[in-house]
C-alpha cells in the first residue's frame, strides 16, 4: 500500500503543476467553443480523481492454498517484458516507420503491427492481421476522411 501512495502523490503533484500551467490559457477563442483550456481540464480532473483512488486502495494479500499433488505443477512466474524483448519491439516499431516511409500507411501498418502482435503472444496469425487491417482502416478513415488529413503514401508506389 505504500508503493500505491507514493505514486499517487508523485502523480498529484504532477497534475497540481500542469493544472497551474493550464491557468495561463485562455478561456475560449470564439463563442459556443470550449477552447483551448478544456481538454487538459478534463484530462487533470480524470487523472486526479484516478490518483486519489490510487492513493486510498489497498493491495489485496494473495493468499493460495497449494495442495501437495500440486507442488510440481508450480512453476516460477516469467518476467512480463524483459529488456530483449523491449528492445525487439521497439526495433519493430523503427523498422515499421521505415516500412511505413517506403510502401505507405496502409501495409506498413499491418505489417508491422501484425508483427508487434505475434511478438507479444498473438501465435494465431491470421487473427492478428485481421486486428491490424481493422486497426488501419479505422486510423485510414479517422484521418482521411474524417479530418482530411493525407496518410504517407509511400515512395516506392
Amino acid at each position: 500500500m505504500k508503493q500505491n501512495r507514493i505514486i499517487a502523490t508523485i502523480l498529484l503533484v504532477f497534475i497540481i503543476f500542469w493544472a497551474y500551467l493550464t491557468t495561463k490559457l485562455p478561456e475560449t477563442t470564439m463563442l459556443g467553443e470550449p477552447g483551448p483550456k478544456f481538454f487538459p481540464a478534463v484530462v487533470l480532473a480524470l487523472m486526479a480523481i484516478l490518483s486519489i483512488s490510487l492513493y486510498f486502495t489497498k493491495d489485496l494479500e494473495k493468499t493460495e492454498v497449494i495442495e501437495a499433488d500440486e507442488i510440481d505443477q508450480v512453476t516460477e512466474p516469467e518476467e512480463e517484458l524483459p529488456m530483449n524483448g523491449a528492445l525487439k519491439l521497439f526495433a519493430v516499431f523503427f523498422a515499421g516507420i521505415i516500412l511505413i516511409y517506403f510502401v505507405g500507411f496502409n501495409i506498413g501498418l499491418i505489417v508491422s503491427l501484425s508483427a508487434m502482435l505475434w511478438m507479444i503472444g498473438w501465435r494465431l496469425f491470421p487473427r492478428a492481421i485481421l486486428f491490424s487491417a481493422s486497426v488501419t482502416l479505422v486510423i485510414y478513415f479517422l484521418f482521411s476522411w474524417a479530418l482530411k488529413i493525407p496518410l504517407p503514401k509511400g515512395t516506392l508506389f
